[in-house]
């Protein structure tokens, strides 16, 4: 008697133990399936200097807001949107000067906590302002955005 309810609770166990697993592997999506989308913020404030970018970023794109208030120039005020390779972001920002709507391309490069803009020759293409070479870009330290929370 004994042994028929010990065959009877490891039977039970078994069967029950592998229908859950059987259950988390059907109904559980796959990781290629899932997106993983993340915010991060950064921003450069010195003397009458501000500089604030706002990321989501996820596998695929990258989206977010950006504002340049610079002493004495004109407040730049918009959009990016583009993708990440390894640990640079190509963009394009769309943004409002003085009234007017203006496109051009950005780059930045994450670098020990920061996001650094990178600079090149430039020309104008369909009315947008594009990297000439977007392999001569030039890191400019003097503005490095540090990580920040979003808020």
């Amino acid at each position: 008697m004994k042994n028929k309810i010990l065959i009877m609770v490891v039977f039970c166990s078994l069967f029950f133990s592998c229908k859950k697993a059987e259950t988390k592997v059907g109904n559980s999506p796959s990781n290629q399936d899932q997106e993983v989308s993340t915010k991060e913020c950064y921003e450069y404030v010195k003397n009458k200097d501000t500089i604030q970018l706002k990321l989501n970023i996820n596998s695929k794109t990258v989206s977010g807001q950006m504002t340049y208030k610079l002493y004495q120039k004109d407040k730049n005020e918009g959009i990016i949107e583009g993708t990440m390779s390894g640990d640079t972001l190509f963009a394009d920002y769309k943004f409002l000067s003085e009234g007017s709507e203006s496109f051009r391309q950005v780059a930045f490069i994450k670098k020990n906590g920061k996001i650094i803009e990178v600079y090149g020759v430039v020309e104008e293409k369909n009315g947008k302002i594009v990297f000439k070479d977007k392999n001569k870009l030039i890191l400019n330290s003097k503005f490095a955005l540090n990580s920040v929370s979003c808020k």
